[in-house]
């Protein structure tokens, strides 16, 4: 327990990487599969967006499943440019019932995209940086990346 009283015991991490050059999305499709033939036996769930040539994916489950997780998609040559944004402890995960949920902005239609940002919005607008502060991230930046694309452009 942390000195909340909350039992944290679902370790995350959030980063961001850039699509390799020329990645098809039968070559993300891929990325997907292998996700989640990997996160099923090893209880990982997660979420992975894609828009604008960069990646942003927040992995959940036991730490040492999901650093060693993080270590093998950092040598995927797919992707690169690879930046853990946060990672620690929360009580919940934010994406229970996905082995590994995948969204391409590019693939939405302009009002599903404004569903996607209001639905970033209402999760930064509730969820508490003091007991959440990955997914608190991970949204910032799902946010960041639909309504203010100049910052990812200049990365």
């Amino acid at each position: 327990m942390n000195s909340y009283g909350i039992n944290k015991n679902v370790f995350q991490l959030t980063y961001r990487s850039r699509a390799a050059e020329g990645l098809t999305t039968s070559q993300i499709m891929e990325i997907v599969d292998e996700a989640v033939g990997f996160n099923n036996p090893h209880d990982i769930t997660g979420c992975l967006v894609f828009d604008q040539g960069f990646f942003i994916q927040l992995l959940e489950g036991e730490k040492a499943i999901v650093e060693q997780l993080y270590t093998k998609i950092k040598k995927d040559k797919r992707h690169f440019q690879f930046e853990i944004l946060s990672k620690g402890w929360t009580s919940e995960r934010q994406f229970k019932s996905w082995d590994m949920g995948y969204i391409s902005m590019e693939d939405y239609a302009l009002g599903e995209k404004a569903e996607l940002v209001s639905k970033a919005r209402k999760a930064l607008d509730t969820i508490s940086t003091k007991n959440d502060f990955t997914p608190k991230v991970f949204w910032y930046n799902i946010y960041t990346l639909l309504t203010a694309s100049k910052f990812y452009k200049n990365l």
